[in-house]
């Protein structure tokens, strides 16, 4: 009998360590055909070398793959190995060998067709442009797998090292869970785990637009609003101004923190003052498409959606009407996709981090050693001395970060003593005003904020446009770290609009949205007979002032956080997590129960979801025949795209940034340019990769194109001194060094005084001819008068 158990025993561990050195032989093939992809690819002239960085990765992301097929396959080979012996094994063996050859064919597909295999297989068989060769994915197969014949042999004694199945599948769990957090690109992806993932994502895609309209939101531009009863007649358009204060609730305005912004609560005074507003959102990034474009989310906010997307804004049609635009914001740009969403707006100017001077400081760094950019009232500070004089009319927008954690203000003790003051004076409760100095920095953020918000309308008021400009203050979202009476208010938030042009103020009692901004004030400009706009448009949002038709809904869907829309409001029921709550005037809740009603709300709340995905994904918000801005995003062939994710993996620009530069360095040019145009469709401000492919054009002697790309660079980053020095080389290059003294001007007058930027204006000088220096360079001034022309 014990020998007997003692025969069993072994027996089965033999059983049990003959499945490890078969893992390791399934991702020798899986290495293998990698070397197989790349080689291909080589010799097609897409990659520079088979083996590469890419690679590397390449064979991380297939570890993870048979991580988890073998965590999986592990139970699969347990349960048959106890019904019978050597069942399991051969069951493994057979899904191990299929898995490879489905592994092949994809590869195959991927390198004939440049393009990874996703969720739209089955369309591909009626598709003439196809290519797909199965005599190469039986060669491919055929190798791979008498690899891993002979492979086995030799992997098979590594059972010594791994000898039990559990400890190895927490090994594997945890590779698994590694490669998660890494950076996928088609050329390094396991190709089935690129295509389980797509088919999954598609079978279980929920709220599917089945509608019959091709542009659902499409609709007549509605050209009255209630707030043409408000504001006097114009004879020329307004100047507008769009300050988005972050994280600024209502509670500040309307509510039980009023006192610790004084300067706000003078101005509602003054003001039409909605005190039941909402932002659409619960982010600061995707309330900025809501206010400028009344526009559909996408999964995670608008600025997010990966591909262009057709729409008309406040931007465009301003711009369209001769407006002057502007972005003002001390932090950077390139979160969230907001830079790139206002280069394809054509934003006239755009104040972000990069343009402010010396004579301004960021804001202190956080515990991580981070920074968010510049204080409020550098922002106020740097419009007022940097923004241009036009005749025309103007339209700037403000986004303010310092009432954003971590709070870093300047002066932050005075500020904390000042709230201090101000709550001992107030008539908040115990617990209120323990909260209010248990959180002290976040209130003192505010109340400097109001103070940088006092100052900049006070210099307003100097201007001589004053009496002719519209002013519209709100809130992002309500910050989650004030406390919340209920579900709904953190979306709760001040609208101010205060103007010269106003008749009188009021308190609006409506309930309204960010998204209805749009719609109202191009209906107010409207009544200027100069002021065109397309007929039709594709806003989510209504009238600020008028309540809809009878027989229209009242409808306001919310996106709580990225990926999770889970709020939204029909007439006067909030939806939120499968519960209905009535709203009374001052948006109160009362949780209410009504199963014809529920079934309404659901089912109007799921069409919402539905169009919203359906036309952020299909751009199909509006058509292209009536939309103002274009895509001018570089494009790609499919052999570039492959090359580019192969020198450059992660999501890390910089990286990729230093990648072009040496390539440059090294005088490959084409391939360095290549590179940089991506960076830029992806970042398209990032003004060191502008500045690279100016002087990649002046090294290979094309001046021309150089001089063109960094003059625009100085437009835009008027503050940054490597554009200046790269322009200087390239007049100097060219032998145009007489036009060195209006670039050496325009950055003195910008506050650039840089050292190296001084050396090379006087190396320039020293070869400019007498003549041209006659009379302390008016005779240059008068050959380069163009050029400041053109940078503005």
């Amino acid at each position: 009998m014990l020998e007997y158990k003692e025969d069993h025993i072994e027996t089965k561990e033999k059983t049990l360590r003959d499945f490890i050195p078969m893992v390791l032989t399934f991702f020798v093939g899986l290495t293998f055909l990698s070397i197989y992809q790349n080689t291909i690819l080589y010799s097609k002239g897409v990659l520079d070398s088979v083996f590469n960085s890419s690679f590397l990765l390449y064979l991380l992301h297939h570890l993870g793959y048979t991580a988890v097929i073998s965590l999986f396959l592990a139970f699969i080979f347990n349960i048959l190995e106890n019904k019978r012996y050597g069942l399991g094994l051969r069951v493994s063996k057979i899904i191990l060998i299929l898995l490879l050859i489905i592994e092949a064919s994809l590869i195959t597909y991927y390198v004939q067709n440049f393009e990874p295999l996703g969720s739209d297989f089955l369309g591909l068989f009626g598709n003439k442009e196809i290519h797909f060769s199965i005599s190469q994915v039986l060669v491919a197969s055929l190798l791979t797998l008498t690899i891993c014949f002979f492979s086995y042999k030799y992997i098979a004694p590594v059972y010594t090292i791994i000898s039990r199945m559990y400890p190895l599948t927490i090994v594997f769990f945890s590779i698994f869970l590694a490669t998660l957090y890494s950076d996928k690109k088609p050329v390094n992806e396991n190709k089935t785990q690129h295509l389980a993932q797509h088919v999954t994502r598609s079978l279980f895609q929920s709220h599917s637009y089945e509608g019959k309209e091709e542009y659902p939101l499409l609709s007549p531009f509605q050209s009255t609003t209630g707030l043409s009863k408000y504001f006097q007649g114009m004879d020329s358009l307004p100047n507008i101004k769009i300050i988005v204060i972050d994280g600024l609730g209502n509670d500040f305005v309307n509510g039980q923190f009023n006192d610790f912004m004084p300067y706000l609560q003078k101005l509602k005074k003054q003001s039409l003052n909605w005190k039941n507003f909402l932002s659409n959102t619960g982010e600061s990034h995707a309330s900025f498409p809501s206010i400028i474009g009344s526009l559909p989310f996408g999964e995670a906010g608008f600025t997010n959606l990966p591909n262009f997307t057709y729409r008309n804004t406040l931007y465009s049609i301003l711009n369209k009407n001769g407006y002057t635009t502007s972005f003002n914001y001390g932090g950077n740009t390139a979160l969230y996709n907001l830079d790139r969403f206002l280069e394809e707006e054509k934003v006239d100017l755009i104040f972000d981090r990069n343009n402010f001077g010396r004579e301004f400081n960021l804001q202190e760094e956080d515990a991580a050693g981070i920074s968010l950019g510049y204080p409020d009232k550098s922002l106020f500070s740097n419009f007022h001395k940097n923004n241009m004089t036009t005749n025309g009319p103007k339209f700037d927008v403000f986004l303010t970060l310092s009432t954003k954690a971590p709070f870093q203000i300047p002066n932050p003790d005075d500020y904390s003593n000042k709230v201090e003051r101000i709550a001992e004076k107030s008539n908040l409760d115990g617990s209120t005003k323990r909260f209010v100095k248990r959180n002290d920095e976040l209130f003192a953020s505010f109340t400097y904020t109001d103070d940088a918000l006092a100052e900049f309308m006070e210099n307003e008021r100097n201007r001589p446009n004053f009496s002719n400009t519209i002013y519209l203050i709100t809130g992002s979202h309500q910050l989650s770290e004030i406390s919340q009476n209920n579900a709904l208010s953190k979306y709760r938030v001040p609208l101010l609009i205060f103007s010269p042009l106003l008749k009188k103020p009021d308190e609006i009692e409506k309930m309204a949205s960010h998204f209805d901004i749009v719609p109202s004030l191009l209906a107010l400009l409207s009544e200027n007979q100069t002021f065109q706009v397309p007929e039709q448009l594709g806003f989510l949002g209504g009238d600020l002032i008028q309540a809809p038709n009878l027989n229209e809904f009242r409808e306001i869907p919310l996106l709580r956080s990225s990926y999770n829309i889970q709020d939204y409001i029909l007439n006067d029921i909030y939806y939120s997590d499968g519960k209905m709550y009535r709203l009374d005037q001052n948006l109160n809740l009362t949780e209410m129960e009504d199963e014809e009603k529920e079934n309404t709300i659901e089912r109007r709340f799921d069409l919402f979801k539905s169009f919203n995905s359906y036309v952020t994904l299909k751009n199909r918000i509006i058509p292209s025949s009536i939309s103002l801005i274009e895509d001018k995003k570089p494009k790609f062939s499919k052999e570039e795209l492959i090359w580019i994710e192969s020198v450059f993996n992660g999501k890390d620009i910089d990286n990729a940034y230093t990648t072009a530069k040496n390539m440059a360095f090294d005088k490959d040019y084409g391939r360095a340019q290549l590179l940089c145009k991506y960076i830029l469709s992806i970042i398209p401000r990032h003004a060191d990769t502008e500045i690279l492919m100016g002087r990649i054009h002046s090294w290979q002697g094309e001046y021309d194109e150089a001089i063109e790309i960094l003059m625009d660079v100085i437009h835009k980053y008027p503050k940054y001194e490597d554009g200046y020095c790269a322009l200087m080389d390239a007049f100097y290059w060219s032998g145009q060094n007489e036009k060195t003294y209006d670039i050496q001007g325009l950055a003195r007058k910008n506050g650039v005084t840089d050292k190296i930027l001084t050396e090379k204006f006087e190396r320039s000088i020293d070869l400019i001819l007498p003549e041209d220096k006659m009379d302390g360079g008016q005779a240059i001034e008068q050959k380069t008068a163009g050029i400041s022309t053109k940078l503005k």
